[in-house]
Parts: structure tokens; C-alpha cells; sequence
């Protein structure tokens, strides 16, 4: 069981996957029409794109900020001309490398702040963030979770609720069952928990007894004007269980 996707730890899957919206402008920005957020698996098999155009691409769907910690800076450069020079801080990453037939696809990159680049060649490269602790993902970690709504009785700990936004909960005839699917300015009520891995391991392997899980993803939700990062689980259909 601790080999399903849902229960594997990963940092790229910690990081919440951009609106659809930021995609879309992206996409109309660059003139570029198969724009995506990056894969936390990478990619080796996507058409590769000029690396100057998909570069510049993938910085402005990231906001110019790194994923991983959120910084995004300029910074003043010494020279030896009297003109002022700036430095930008943020670096574009190939989550497979390209030695190892990582493609240039948006899929497989991610803009990392320098700091967070250099941490992905220690102890041999491994493609993700790691400081001098090799032990990525602590069971200490807490982190949290979105309820699914069938599922809030299997859960003994505090409960809390928080917004997803341009989500909404619909019926759809022709599966006969609800989905949540992404709505442009909706609001959707969904339940979270704070856990740490034990915990959510045992919640999830409880949940996958009621629901066919594929994975977890991770969102940004909204607590009051408070951002949140919300893990949660996604069906064979790719569908949000919350």
C-alpha cells in the first residue's frame, strides 16, 4: 500500500498547481497553445520547445517566483562601468535533467530561486530541493488536508473550513454523480485537517477502502484573506475527492 501514488511523499506535489486562468494568459501572452504547469514526475516524452521562448514562458507562468520557496528578486551587481546593473535570482530548472532525456516541455521545468537550484546538485543530483538533511520528507512534517465530504467521520482531530476558489460542486447527468470541476469566480465550502504523515497515511489508506484514489495534488485555498496550501486526493478520473 505505501507504494500508491497518494502515499508517496514529494516535494514538487507540495507545491499548488496554478489556476487555470494564469495558463490561459500565459498561453495568449506567448502565442504558445499547449502551456502547462510543470509534472512533479517531469517529463522526457513532451515536443521540446526553443529554450528561449519556453524559458521566458515558464518564468512568467511561474509570476517570476520560485515554486519551491516563493522568492523572486533583483539584486544590485557591481561593475566596472558606471552603469547600474541588476541581477535576477530566479533560474529555470529541468525537474529530469536533460543528460538523463528530460525534455524542454513545460512539463518537465520549473523556475527555482538560485538558493533552491543549487540544493538540487546535493549529495548527487536528485532533481528536488534538498538542503544538508537527506531526509527529505520528515514524519514530523505537518501539512494539510482536504476532507473528503463522505469521509469527515473517519477523522478524530480538529476540523476547520476554508474556500477553494473557481471550484464548485455540480451534478453531472451523464456520470449520474457529483464532481467538483473548476468554475471561474465560484466559491467552494471544503473541510481541512492538519496531519503529519502517520496520520495521513492512515487516513488515506481508510478513505481508499470507500474511493478509487489516483493521487494527491496540492491547492491553494483560502481561510478568510489567509492562503493556504491544501493537499488533496484526486480520482481515476483525475476528479478532486473534497
Amino acid at each position: 500500500m505505501i507504494d500508491h501514488p497518494a502515499l508517496r511523499e514529494n516535494l514538487y506535489k507540495d507545491i499548488p498547481k496554478l489556476p487555470q486562468s494564469r495558463i490561459v494568459n500565459v498561453s495568449m501572452s506567448f502565442g504558445i497553445s499547449d502551456v502547462q504547469d510543470f509534472d512533479p514526475d517531469g517529463d522526457r516524452i513532451s515536443k521540446s520547445i526553443a529554450w528561449p521562448n519556453i524559458s521566458k514562458a515558464v518564468l512568467a507562468r511561474d509570476d517570476y517566483r520560485c515554486r519551491v520557496c516563493g522568492k523572486g528578486s533583483l539584486s544590485a551587481v557591481d561593475g566596472s562601468s558606471d552603469y547600474n546593473k541588476l541581477h535576477f535570482n530566479l533560474e529555470v530548472h529541468h525537474i529530469i535533467p536533460r543528460k538523463d532525456g528530460g525534455s524542454d516541455s513545460f512539463r518537465n521545468l520549473i523556475s527555482l530561486c538560485e538558493e533552491c537550484h543549487h540544493k538540487t546538485f546535493s549529495g548527487g543530483y536528485s532533481g528536488v530541493p534538498v538542503g544538508k538533511d537527506k531526509d527529505l520528507f520528515s514524519f514530523a512534517k505537518t501539512f494539510l488536508f482536504a476532507l473528503p465530504a463522505d469521509s469527515i467521520g473517519l477523522f478524530r482531530g480538529n476540523i476547520r473550513s476554508a474556500t477553494l476558489e473557481d471550484y464548485d460542486r455540480m451534478f453531472d447527468p451523464a456520470e449520474n454523480r457529483y464532481r467538483v470541476i473548476p468554475i471561474p469566480n465560484s466559491r467552494l465550502r471544503i473541510n481541512i485537517a492538519e496531519l503529519v504523515v502517520d496520520q495521513y497515511r492512515n487516513l488515506v489508506s481508510a478513505i481508499m477502502r470507500e474511493h478509487e484514489v489516483k493521487d494527491y495534488i496540492t491547492l491553494e485555498a483560502k481561510a478568510g484573506n489567509v492562503p493556504l496550501k491544501v493537499r488533496m486526493l484526486i480520482d481515476e478520473n483525475s476528479d478532486l475527492l473534497i
